[in-house]
């Protein structure tokens, strides 16, 4: 009896990894919005006390805006995701790109997860990202908008939208895109959209 008593942790680890998976697995059709459409718009509140509304217009005219959607905080795809996205800060800014990672965690869970993600100077301390934003879709109606919601996470879609509000580049595999794949679809859409 105590056996199989230790056995339902485990197996219970293993049913939330095959569910994740499978909110990441690409299923029907793709209604995702399409390169050279315009990209919905959105506002939402900001995380935390006294934090201002983040909406996809504040970055137009301004900035490239990259919507990371994600499944969750801290799972093991999403830190590293993110993780090496922080180490290559200064890639990323310098091709005057924000990025929004978009999940329907707590904001208080995001401003964790970014300290988690983050860069550390020589202390230990997280260097500020100011390129990276997490926005909170507690009811994935920004998810919704880009075919990028499942049951009760996102799907790990990526969207760059330009500083017009065109969607210039896109991924909707599903998948974990390495950082410098990543990095060199970017570069590569910038350079084609100027």
């Amino acid at each position: 009896m105590k056996k199989a008593l230790c056995l339902v942790p485990v197996i219970t680890f293993l049913f939330a990894v095959s569910g994740f998976a499978q909110l990441n697995a690409q299923t029907g059709p793709d209604n995702a919005p399409k390169v050279g459409e315009m990209a919905p718009d959105f506002q939402v509140s900001g995380g935390g006390r006294g934090a201002a509304p983040v909406s996809l217009k504040d970055y137009q005219g301004k900035k490239k805006v990259l919507l990371m959607f994600f499944p969750g905080a801290f799972t093991p795809g999403c830190t590293t995701e993110f993780t090496e996205a922080g180490q290559f800060y200064d890639k990323i800014n310098a091709l005057n790109i924000q990025m929004l990672g978009v999940s329907a965690d707590l904001p208080g869970a995001q401003r964790a997860f970014k300290d988690s993600v983050s860069p550390k100077d020589a202390s230990g301390k997280p260097l500020p990202l100011e390129n990276l934003t997490f926005v909170s879709d507690r009811t994935l109606a920004i998810a919704t908008k880009y075919d990028a919601a499942n049951a009760n996470a996102a799907k790990r879609y990526y969207f760059l939208i330009d500083e017009t509000g065109k969607i210039v580049w896109r991924s909707v595999t599903g998948g974990l895109i390495p950082t410098e794949k990543l990095l060199a679809d970017l570069g590569t859409a910038v350079r084609s959209a100027n």
